[in-house]
C-alpha cells in the first residue's frame, strides 16, 4: 500500500510551503459556476486582492484599480499587447513585476509573473497560467477550499 504523502509539510521536499482559502465566488459577486479565487500581493502594496485562476490563460491580469496602486513600480515593460475579448480589443502594456502568494499557513510565495495592464481592463484580477502559474506548483482540494502552492523547481 502507497503511503500518502502530505501536500503541505515542513519537510524540505514537500510539494508546497504554502496554503491557503480559496473563494468559489468573488464576494459580494453571483456567479453562475464555482471559480477559485486566491490571495496576492503584487510587490509594493501592503493589503492583498483576490485573483481568479485560469489555466487556460495568458499572463496575470490587475484590475484597473490594483494596477493603479502600482503603476509607479511598473518599469519592465516587454510589450504592448491587444487582449481579444468577446467585447471587443483591449489595448494595453505587458510588464514583469513580483506578486505575492498570500499564505494562511506555511510562507507566502512570491513570483515574477507577466502581468497586463490597461485602463480599458474593467474584469477581475487573473492568474493565467503562461507567464505566472506555470512558475509554481500548485493544488486544489476542494472538499476544504484549500490552495496549495510551492515552487517549481
Amino acid at each position: 500500500m502507497t503511503e500518502n504523502v502530505p501536500l503541505f509539510s515542513e519537510a524540505e521536499d514537500s510539494f508546497a510551503v504554502g496554503a491557503s482559502r480559496y473563494w468559489d465566488a468573488y464576494p459580494g459577486i453571483r456567479e453562475s459556476q464555482p471559480r477559485i479565487y486566491v490571495k496576492f500581493r503584487p510587490y509594493g502594496t501592503e493589503l492583498p486582492f483576490l485573483a481568479l485562476l485560469d489555466t487556460g490563460g495568458h499572463f496575470c491580469f490587475l484590475n484597473r484599480d490594483v494596477a493603479a496602486l502600482i503603476r509607479d513600480q511598473l518599469t519592465d515593460r516587454l510589450r504592448e499587447f491587444v487582449l481579444r475579448t468577446a467585447y471587443g480589443p483591449i489595448h494595453g502594456d505587458l510588464y514583469l513585476h513580483t506578486i505575492e502568494l498570500v499564505a494562511e499557513e506555511g510562507e507566502s510565495l512570491e513570483i515574477t509573473s507577466t502581468v497586463f495592464v490597461s485602463p480599458e481592463w474593467r474584469g477581475p484580477s487573473f492568474l493565467g497560467y503562461s507567464g505566472a502559474l506555470e512558475h509554481l506548483r500548485f493544488a486544489i482540494d476542494p472538499r476544504k477550499n484549500r490552495f496549495y502552492f510551492g515552487p517549481a523547481e
